[in-house]
């Protein structure tokens, strides 16, 4: 019983990197696991770039979902960033302005390149795949369970596109699937993505159902004919003994961070690199977000400025943590931040505050009055002022 659940817990992984257009099927190869568990990476970082695109339209094909997929082979930690393919490429090397458009000139290694310039990555492997497929791996997974939040209603007679969605608990087959994490709103991309994330948590509420086991000779077949990737056979050996052991809560989803606006008429969403740089960093390159999640901090005002607590507060949600409280200190007469850790667990992260903010640690023994995990930030002089 118990290696079954493993190997439950290893396919319900590999099925939800299905779903975002990641995969192959040398993962059920049996074989691979007689392939010695030494891995490829020298520091057990890689990154997969995910494409999902659309095969019917007339011309070269657009990317419609791009997704950035970052693991760490040995924390067993993954994070996600949703890039909007509107988003604005600034960048003298390219003849197009609109992400999505790498796809057309160049398929998808031009993707990744230009996704690497923008961001400052390597990219290790490419996975891509077009929606009919996606269409036929939701459907042999027997559908996926949503709430709608709204009804969503669209038709396009000339395209031969009629999307009909009503509000509330639907049990979406791959036609519809297909419609939901496709659908524009008002909102455009920004609305998009949020029903992707939410679709994605419903992927994973499905494949953690015991009933997946008999479905998962089906989902090979089709995995094997709708996925196209660089990953060589002797690099997949990490993947499988990530997906063995991986904590699923471990895999953090954001959106690479901007603002929609019109440039020449033309609607583009813009990035804040510099924000985005911060989320790289921190759920990219270390993956230090994930584990500063766990974390609530009292944010306090000891220099007097106005907006000092809350701004650093702001600065400090980017990189993942949690705010549980906004106020004053007891005085304003702080010479530099102070950053209050209860448990010696906690040294590393508070150090890592107080070298982001210029300020100093201070150890206090736990009364009993703080919870694990909690952390005190007194803001003073010489903390940065812009966010």
């Amino acid at each position: 019983m118990l290696e079954k659940l493993t190997d439950w817990k290893y396919i319900a992984l590999i099925i939800f990197l299905v779903i975002i257009g990641v995969i192959m099927a040398f993962l059920w190869n049996d074989e691979l696991t007689k392939i010695s568990s030494e891995g490829p990476f020298a520091e057990n970082k890689v990154n997969i770039l995910a494409v999902g695109y659309d095969s019917n339209i007339n011309g070269a094909s657009r990317a419609d979902t791009i997704i950035l997929i970052s693991l760490d082979v040995d924390s067993k930690e993954a994070g996600l960033i949703f890039l909007p393919r509107d988003t604005y490429i600034n960048s003298s090397k390219r003849n197009f302005t609109k992400l999505n458009s790498a796809h057309v000139y160049g398929g998808i290694e031009l993707t990744q390149k230009t996704i690497e310039e923008m961001l400052k990555i390597d990219i290790d492997y490419y996975l891509e795949t077009d929606f009919k497929g996606f269409e036929k791996i939701i459907d042999r997974l027997g559908g996926v369970n949503v709430n709608v939040s709204r009804h969503l209603n669209y038709v396009d007679k000339a395209g031969g596109l009629y999307i009909n969605i009503p509000a509330g608990q639907q049990n979406l087959n791959g036609k519809k699937a297909l419609q939901y994490v496709r659908y524009r709103d008002e909102r455009g991309d920004i609305g998009r993505i949020e029903r992707q994330q939410k679709f994605v948590d419903a992927v994973f509420a499905k494949v953690l159902s015991p009933a997946i086991l008999t479905k998962i000779p089906g989902i090979i077949k089709e995995v094997n004919d709708t996925i196209n990737t660089n990953i060589p056979i002797q690099d997949i050996t990490p993947f499988i003994n990530m997906a063995k052991e991986i904590d699923l809560s471990q895999i953090e989803t954001k959106m690479l961070p901007g603002e929609p606006k019109y440039i020449n008429g033309i609607s583009y969403w813009v990035p804040d690199l510099k924000e985005a740089n911060i989320m790289v960093e921190n759920l990219v390159r270390n993956k230090s977000y994930i584990k500063n999640k766990d974390y609530q901090l009292t944010v306090l005002n000891g220099v007097g400025d106005s907006g000092a607590a809350s701004n650093t507060a702001k600065l400090l949600e980017k990189y993942g943590f949690k705010i549980d409280e906004i106020g004053n200190a007891d005085n304003y007469n702080y010479e530099h931040s102070i950053i209050e850790y209860y448990s010696k667990d906690d040294e590393e992260t508070a150090s890592q505050i107080a070298e982001l903010l210029s300020g100093e640690i201070e150890y206090v023994e736990d009364s009993g009055e703080h919870i694990n995990k909690n952390i005190k930030v007194i803001v003073g002089s010489g903390y940065k002022k812009s966010v």
